[in-house]
């Protein structure tokens, strides 16, 4: 008995492959590269959306809309998962239709995996080492652009600077291990205490910034004052000691003849104000500092 024929793999035209994969190697932006994948899928399968996301990269990427039958195709590589695609169409999609959404997809995912590669580099480099907040190398390009949104849309922007205080006695005392292991402890408990967009950075040595956008002067303010409170109270268990921290704050609001550089020096200033006063406390830039309670 001769056997069952199987059915033909489905085949697109090789011009259409060719161009999407000449178009793939145009960048290395995630989001741009699902946009280049969404129009070039389009001409052969029609929808009316199409979303990619990553969680573990904290990517979601929608293009279109969102509706009608969902078709999801799950995007893995060599054992590696790169996420999951979702298209959104009228109807559901035809054998044909699900053949050359899969040719296509197939094309897609050495590109995404080096996209995927290159962000997380990027990622990574704009990272401090041992606390995993943002570095240095960072703060200014975020900080620019940060006030350029500022002025196109008209809302205030916050910046605050803090050092911990008498911190090279932890050093002196206890060694670097203990200090590595309590800017660790200082950083976590600064992320547990600020919102989704406050951007904290470690400036240098015991010394962190946190961007606040769409904040003034008294929220910025009030910001400073929980994560002083929070350090007030922390405690950082090395295997020899346990330590205690506190840190003095300065806050600063851009002004209207301010740009990055006048902000930082403002903010600068009141935390040096703010050491003078006598540490573990806040101070502003409208000359009126915030003390520690009583």
């Amino acid at each position: 008995m001769p056997p069952r024929s199987m059915a033909a793999p489905f085949k697109i035209d090789s011009d259409k492959r060719l161009q999407l994969a000449c178009a793939l190697q145009t960048t290395l932006d995630v989001e741009a590269l699902i946009e280049i994948f969404n129009r070039h899928l389009k001409i052969l399968v029609s929808h009316q959306g199409l979303r990619y996301a990553h969680e573990r990269a904290h990517i979601d990427v929608t293009i279109g809309e969102a509706g009608g039958h969902c078709h999801e195709f799950p995007l893995d590589l060599e054992g590696e998962t790169l996420g999951e695609l979702r298209l959104h169409c009228d109807g559901a999609l035809s054998a044909a239709h699900k053949g050359a959404a899969k040719a296509l997809i197939s094309d897609l995912l050495h590109a995404l995996r080096n996209a995927l590669m290159y962000r997380e580099a990027i990622n990574e480099s704009a990272r401090d080492p041992l606390t995993g907040v943002n570095n240095r190398s960072s703060f200014r390009k975020v900080l620019d652009r940060e006030v350029e949104m500022s002025r196109r849309h008209g809302v205030p922007l916050s910046l605050i600077m803090l050092d911990v205080d008498r911190f090279k006695s932890i050093n002196d005392q206890h060694g670097h291990l203990a200090g590595d292991m309590a800017l660790k402890s200082i950083a976590n408990c600064m992320l547990a205490c600020v919102r989704d967009s406050d951007i904290l950075f470690r400036y240098g040595g015991e010394e962190f910034c946190i961007a606040l956008a769409n904040t003034d002067l008294g929220g910025a303010r009030k910001l400073a004052e929980r994560v002083r409170r929070a350090l007030e109270i922390l405690v950082v268990r090395t295997s020899g000691a346990r330590l205690h921290v506190t840190a003095s704050f300065g806050v600063a609001t851009l002004g209207d003849g301010d740009d990055a550089a006048n902000l930082v020096e403002k903010a600068d200033h009141s935390l040096y104000r703010a050491k003078a006063l006598g540490r573990n406390r806040i101070a502003s830039d409208d000359a009126r500092p915030l003390l520690k309670p009583r």
